[in-house]
Formats: C-alpha cells, sequence, structure tokens
C-alpha cells in the first residue's frame, strides 16, 4: 500500500470516526445534532441577518429558536456567518445539514452577512470576505455562479436584501 493510499484510508477512519461520535452523542446524551454525512452541496444561499446581532448573538438566537446544534457545537443554522469587519465563522460543516432555507437545507452552503440590507449597505471588508469565500467554494465543490442563490429565490421573503441580489447579479 503506497503512501497515499494509507493518507485516504486514514482520513477516511477519522471521518468514520467523527459521525459515530457523533451519532453516540445523539443517542446516549439525546442531543438534538446534525452529522456531516450529506453529499457536496450544489448551491450556496446567501442571506443577511435582518438584523445586527454578531455570530454570538444569532448563534445564541438560533439556540433558542431550533436547539439544532452543529457538529462543531454551534446553534447558528447557516454554514458561514461574516460579520461587519470581514470575520467570517464557520457553524456548520458543507456537508452537514444547515438551518437556513426551508426545503434548502440539506443541499446548500448558508452563507449569511451581518446587518439589515434593507436599511444599509453592507461593507467592504464583509463583500470582499463573502467574494473570497464564495470563490473558493465554487471552485471547491465544481460549481459555477449560476449555483450562488438569494434566499428570496427560495422564500418569499426581502432577505438577502437588494444590495446582495445586485451582488448575486453583478457576480453571475
Amino acid at each position: 500500500m503506497d503512501i497515499k493510499s494509507l493518507i485516504t484510508m486514514l482520513e477516511k477512519l477519522k471521518l468514520q470516526l467523527l459521525i459515530l461520535q457523533l451519532q453516540l452523542r445523539v443517542l446516549l446524551l439525546h442531543q438534538q445534532l446534525t452529522i456531516p454525512n450529506l453529499g457536496a452541496p450544489n448551491k450556496i444561499i446567501i442571506h443577511h441577518a435582518g438584523g445586527f446581532l454578531n455570530f454570538e448573538g444569532v448563534n445564541a438566537w438560533h439556540k433558542i429558536r431550533w436547539n439544532f446544534r452543529s457538529s462543531l457545537g454551534f446553534h447558528c443554522g447557516y454554514q458561514y456567518f461574516i460579520e461587519m469587519d470581514g470575520k467570517i465563522y464557520q457553524a456548520r460543516r458543507d456537508n452537514e445539514e444547515g438551518a437556513h432555507c426551508l426545503g434548502q437545507n440539506k443541499q446548500s452552503i448558508g452563507i449569511c452577512l451581518m446587518g439589515d440590507g434593507t436599511k444599509q449597505d453592507f461593507t467592504k471588508e464583509q463583500y470582499e470576505a463573502l467574494e473570497e469565500l464564495v470563490k473558493n467554494k465554487l471552485a471547491e465543490y465544481n460549481l459555477t455562479t449560476k449555483n450562488i442563490y438569494p434566499h428570496s429565490a427560495f422564500s418569499a421573503t426581502e432577505c438577502p436584501s437588494n444590495y446582495l441580489r445586485n451582488w448575486i447579479i453583478k457576480n453571475s
């Protein structure tokens, strides 16, 4: 067995152990957890928070609202959250069920920007972080810009605001 095959086998074993650990936590502790066992995502859905809670605030709110914890230990329903200064938080693994867009949570990556785009535009730092994150995820999953959607494409909502809808159009 060559070294590359051995490394691949060890990575698969590591993932299987993580899944087993999470399943045991669910069974033994009766925790409502998601498990990173889905296929590769086929779309990216862009959101705005609709308010000015930072990542910790959104995580706390989602814990109260859904109590749906990720394998990374967060309750935030988005895979990624971008604060005003451009800092990106990962709340869920890409192949883990989200809680951000009804009917799309098992096959999408949810990215949310802090702020309310119906009241003001997002920061330059947020747009730069969003652009870099989306570019990396498109490449990682062999997707095109046609796989980027506003939340409003799937729900009757103002989310993610005209600012972000225009950003999606500009980057498609």
